[in-house]
């Protein structure tokens, strides 16, 4: 009995791009997920910089010199002034104040200082503050003010600085050629609270009040007689101890003051 043959069947190649294409799917699945990464990094970075923006500006108190230097529009201004010149600043060693017995400024009242801050707001140094005072004369470029400041600014935000006493700031010396600058852009960044006002690019203000140096430190008291001076990174507890004396010395002319 003849059989029938069945014609031989040739194995079917193996398909040259089916690896490729396997390839190609995988590849392509991970698409999505790639996109989504991408997505969710644009998001994170988005709300840093969100943050960041609400930080800088609910971090700056509104109405302190802080404020004043984040939105400035100048960082010298003209100033005027009246009164008698303070006298020149006895010499001595840089970081100290004072002996208010030798200083021949000891009881002078300080001179009117009227003009602006970063800003433009109205800013007035006077004697006519009606409590104790403190006005501090600082440079930008200075590294002894950029050590100064902080220590200052944190006493204040521990709440050391006692109540009744009025800290002002003079911003002097300023010059786009050196470090630092500009000085509100430094003020800002400290948090810096005590109002400032500007100096003119001839330093007449640091001129009237005899600036030998800086840090420089003016202190008054109610009346706005000179108490103390001080020039140079003024250790803190020395800063704290005079500025006390300064409260104890306006409660004891007050008590010793007859009634009208």
């Amino acid at each position: 009995m003849s059989g029938t043959t069945t014609p031989n069947k040739k194995p079917s190649a193996a398909d040259p791009y089916s690896k490729l294409a396997k390839d190609v799917d995988s590849r392509s699945n991970l698409v999505p997920i790639i996109v989504g990464i991408i997505v969710a990094v644009m998001v994170v970075v988005g709300l840093i910089a969100v943050l960041s923006s609400r930080s800088s500006t609910t971090d700056v108190e509104a109405g302190t010199g802080a404020a004043a230097a984040k939105d400035a529009s100048q960082e010298t201004a003209s100033v005027q002034i009246s009164g008698e010149d303070l006298p020149p600043y006895p010499s001595q060693p840089s970081g100290f104040l004072t002996d208010p017995a030798s200083d021949p400024a000891t009881g002078k009242t300080i001179p009117t200082l009227t003009g602006q801050s970063f800003d433009g707001s109205p800013v007035t140094i006077s004697a006519d503050a009606g409590e104790p005072q403190v006005v501090i004369f600082v440079a930008h470029w200075c590294p002894h003010c950029q050590a100064e400041v902080p220590l200052v600014q944190q006493w204040i935000d521990e709440g050391r600085a006692p109540e009744g006493v009025k800290i002002s700031t003079v911003s002097t010396g300023v010059s786009s050629e050196k470090p630092n600058y500009p000085p509100s852009k430094w003020l800002a960044g400290e948090g810096w609270t005590p109002q400032v006002l500007l100096d003119d690019s001839s330093g007449s203000a640091a001129a009237a009040y005899a600036l030998p140096g800086f840090p420089y430190f003016v202190m008054t008291d109610a009346q706005g007689k000179v108490v103390q001076r001080g020039s140079g990174e003024v250790p803190i507890e020395q800063f704290e101890t005079a500025v006390m004396a300064l409260v104890g010395d306006s409660a004891a002319a007050q008590s010793s003051t007859p009634a009208p």
